[in-house]
């Protein structure tokens, strides 16, 4: 017989033990893959520094005049986008030039103005791999400052404002400029303060185009004006004037992820519905009607849960329209300023609700509105009563002056019924329905006391 030294593992001890060693096995190779990857990163980055700084020394042994970027302001011999491997990293490299007018000799926008403000150049390199998030860049700046007393280089100072819907500037915006008459196909970003400005641009009328765009917020462009735009633009291509400062304000705001539900009013998801939805950003106006034009129309159809999404779409008033034979449109909820309208806010998401009715079972929606201009009366107390088939049931009004019977399913038993409207500084209305396994409609209109 063994003694008890000469045991070996029983099983639940062999399982803790393969447990503990896989847990460390898990816990060694996480740690040993965080720390590959921080590795990788260190020396990715150390690589696109040195290439920053690498493309800076080449600018500095080029003459003042050739700095700037072949489709730039100013114009220049430096390329602005390059795709570059070294050691098997692949880094994008974007040079942006502009010129500054510095504060020192007055600015363009002083009283009175300074009649040269392209002072001197200012260089952004930006070096970046991987995602080319902002977490994998390299940025750095440099200055280069002309031989001998500074010379205007001609054009106007062209002035890029970013807003929000607030009217607070907007950092860190990609603004895309294009001018085809003048060779100019360039990128920069707006500063803390939301702006861009552009001394030494070239002088033009409205062929400037403008495109803003930022990660989480709705992107911009500017349009060529009408006719050539078959409506009026909110955001007209830009035009610069020789030797004055041009302005050009854009509005952007955070994007907004849109969800569209459609149920019936007990609840219930209703699947398959057709529907369309239009509004978001305006980009103008009608030439003849002055009605607004919007970026965003969809028509789509809701899924087998009754949902549809759309994600990072432009915050503002949108319409739905409902396309089915069998249902009816009641209204949306959250209830907004129209029956059919909702409105998405900046950064957040818009969860909205259509109720449909059934047409098909027997059900009646009551409009209550001020008799003498047939404005909705929300509030107003809606009785349906049928004394024979037992049925007593009160509804208030909503904001649209609607009330739907029956409260729950199932339908309104086939029959007549009777309607007493009652609401504060009026006088009591009544009416009578006949409910006979379909919709029906019933307005009742009331007069002041």
């Amino acid at each position: 017989m063994l003694s008890a030294k000469q045991k070996g593992f029983t099983l639940i001890e062999s399982l803790v033990f393969l447990f503990i060693f896989a847990l460390i096995s898990v816990v060694f190779f996480q740690t040993y893959s965080v720390g590959t990857r921080m590795i990788i990163e260190s020396k990715n980055r150390l690589g696109a520094t040195a290439l920053a700084n690498q493309k800076m020394e080449i600018i500095r042994s080029i003459d003042y005049d050739a700095i700037g970027t072949t489709s730039g302001i100013p114009a220049g011999d430096l390329l602005e986008d390059e795709a570059i491997s070294v050691n098997t990293v692949r880094y994008t490299v974007h040079t942006f030039v502009q010129y500054v007018d510095d504060s020192f000799d007055r600015k363009v926008s002083s009283s009175p103005p300074d009649t040269i403000p392209t002072d001197y150049k200012r260089v952004r390199i930006t070096v970046a791999w991987g995602g080319l998030g902002t977490d994998q860049s390299v940025v750095i700046f440099g200055n280069f400052s002309p031989n001998g007393v500074e010379a205007s280089s001609g054009g106007g100072v062209l002035s890029i404002n970013v807003l929000n819907g607030a009217g607070v500037g907007v950092s860190g915006v990609s603004v895309h400029i294009v001018n085809s008459a003048s060779g100019i196909n360039t990128t920069g970003a707006t500063d803390v303060t939301g702006n861009l400005t552009l001394p030494g641009a070239p002088a033009g009328s409205q062929n400037y185009t403008i495109s803003v765009s930022k990660s989480g917020y709705y992107g911009a462009t500017t349009y060529p004006p009408y006719p050539t735009t078959a409506y009026d633009p909110t955001d007209i291509h830009a035009s610069v004037v020789a030797d004055l400062l041009n302005q050009k304000t854009i509005v952007m705001d955070q994007s907004s992820d849109i969800m569209l539900t459609t149920e019936d009013p007990f609840g219930t998801a209703v699947s398959s519905i057709g529907y369309t939805v239009a509004g978001g950003r305006v980009l103008g106006r009608n030439y003849t009607s002055s009605a607004n034009v919007y970026g965003f129309s969809q028509t789509g159809t809701t899924n087998g849960s009754g949902t549809a999404s759309y994600a990072d779409e432009s915050p503002g008033q949108y319409t739905i329209t409902i396309n089915n034979v069998n249902y009816e449109f009641y209204k949306l909820t959250p209830e907004d300023t129209t029956v059919n309208g909702f409105t998405a806010l900046a950064g957040v998401a818009a969860d909205v609700t259509a109720v449909l009715l059934d047409k098909n079972i027997g059900s009646v929606k009551v409009l209550v509105e001020k008799q003498s201009d047939n404005s909705p009366l929300a509030g107003a107390s809606v009785q349906l009563t049928n004394a024979t088939l037992l049925y007593d049931a009160t509804v208030t009004t909503d904001q649209y002056g609607y009330a739907y019977f029956p409260t729950a399913l199932p339908g309104l038993v086939a029959g007549t019924y009777d309607v007493a409207v009652m609401l504060s500084g009026y006088t009591n209305a009544s009416s009578t329905v006949t409910i006979n396994g379909v919709l029906v409609q019933e307005t009742i209109g009331m007069v002041p006391n």
